[in-house]
């Protein structure tokens, strides 16, 4: 037995237009132009729920940290403008907004690979997770990671 107990069947939904609409100004801000805070107030809801255990669960404290943690490394971290990302992948699945993503964030970092899942209720974020991976110089398989 493959230690799956029983098979999982996935009906994908489609999203509504609101959640559509808000997932697309969400990842517009966030990943296209760089705009964490008006990303993050504009989009969350008050009950809002992050996973990372490296992150505040509050969006105001979230903001708070990246802001702390870019002032106290100005040498590897870049303003958020200068960031270079590079979509793999967006999907919007029902009440979900998955991005695949790479992303630099100051000339010395080779980057990481990331997998973000946004739950909406509604056209507001209630919940995050994500998997992160730093970009190693050469991978076992040669191939790259996007």
């Amino acid at each position: 037995m493959s230690g799956l107990e029983h098979e999982t069947k996935v009906v994908v939904e489609p999203a509504s237009a609101a959640m559509e609409k808000a997932a697309d100004d969400f990842f517009k801000l966030l990943y296209l132009d760089h705009e964490f805070e008006k990303a993050i107030l504009t989009h969350t809801a008050p009950s809002f729920i992050e996973h990372n255990p490296d992150l505040p669960n509050s969006p105001q404290d979230q903001i708070k940290w990246f802001a702390e943690r870019a002032a106290a490394n100005p040498d590897k971290i870049a303003p958020e403008i200068e960031w270079n990302t590079r979509h793999v992948h967006r999907f919007i699945v029902k009440n979900y907004l998955i991005v695949h993503y790479w992303m630099s964030i100051g000339k010395a970092d080779r980057g990481r690979m990331f997998a973000d899942f946004w739950k909406f209720d509604g056209n507001k974020i209630v919940e995050h997770w994500d998997v992160v991976q730093p970009v190693p110089e050469k991978t076992m398989s040669g191939n790259p990671m996007w």
